[in-house]
């Protein structure tokens, strides 16, 4: 199957002074990439996937410009089958910058292989073992950053009956960990990062419990992630509920490159003992990820 391609708005290398026009839209952005608008990404026939046409968005190209990217045509693309044992792979439906050439292509990668690369992701895939059609994928399309800062919304609830969690660090709390979505770290840029439990309870032993968030490159396992900011939960006693939060608030380094990274949030207890998140039919969802572009 051919990969799908196109020229670059404003970027064309012979037409116009390309750097110069790739320049005015990184001014006109203040720096920020995303879509304008979500992507639509459909299961074809066998491992084809259809990103439907009227997509459109500003990608980074690696030498801090930026570029449109988007079709009005749909485009088939070719996906990867499902590993053959072990966990679901986390794929990315990616699109390239190719600013010398003044293209653009569209093609589906594992995370790992999103590192350090340049462009802009177009859908999220999670591919189940054994997998060898698109319909058994779960896909969830970008959503329009551009404008919109918040760049990942996850959910997590569980479901541990009368019973508890002994977990008693950030890596031992790997087991009930809450993830976001890829996210595009840009040099210079600050970011935000917040988690929220709607309501805990610790059912025996320990009442200093903690709540924190992490990260680790996009790719990587979930018990590679570090641990980046922790709060208290604040329990006075036992068996009665608490909400707690923790919010990360960094700059990605100025002179740094750019990354994609997956941050986590988790619950944990400082020493033995029992805890229990409230109910999910109470508040919703147990627990709430989000990770924000604040600016520059």
């Amino acid at each position: 199957m051919t990969t799908p391609s196109g020229k670059l708005a404003w970027g064309q290398a012979g037409s116009y002074d390309a750097v110069d026009d790739r320049l005015v839209i990184t001014a006109v952005t203040r720096g920020r990439i995303g879509l304008v608008a979500p992507t639509v990404v459909e299961a074809g026939a066998g491992l084809t996937l259809i990103l439907r046409g009227g997509w459109l968005g500003v990608a980074t190209c690696g030498d801090r410009t930026s570029a449109v990217v988007g079709a009005r045509e749909d485009l088939p693309v070719q996906a990867l089958a499902g590993p053959p044992t072990g966990q679901p792979r986390q794929d990315v439906l990616w699109c390239d910058t190719n600013p010398d050439e003044g293209t653009w292509s569209v093609s589906v990668l594992t995370e790992g292989q999103t590192f350090g690369r340049f462009g802009l992701p177009l859908a999220y895939i999670t591919v189940p073992v054994n997998a060898n059609l698109a319909s058994q994928f779960t896909i969830i399309p970008a959503d329009a950053q551009l404008e919109r800062r918040l760049l990942s919304y996850t959910t997590q609830s569980f479901d541990v009956g009368l019973g508890g969690w002994n977990y008693t660090s950030w890596g031992q709390a790997n087991g009930i960990n809450t993830a976001s979505l890829m996210c595009v770290m840009e040099p210079g840029q600050w970011y935000r990062v917040r988690f929220d439990s709607h309501g805990c309870t610790s059912i025996e032993g320990s009442l200093q419990g903690r709540i924190g968030v992490g990260y680790r490159t996009a790719g990587q396992p979930s018990d590679a992630s570090q641990l980046m900011r922790t709060r208290a939960i604040p329990w006075a006693v036992t068996n009665r509920e608490a909400p707690a939060s923790c919010e990360y608030v960094f700059r990605h380094d100025p002179s740094a490159q750019r990354v994609n990274r997956v941050f986590d949030g988790r619950l944990w207890l400082l020493f033995a003992g029992l805890y229990r998140p409230t109910s999910a039919a109470q508040t919703g969802p147990q627990c709430v990820l989000t990770v924000e572009d604040i600016g520059s």
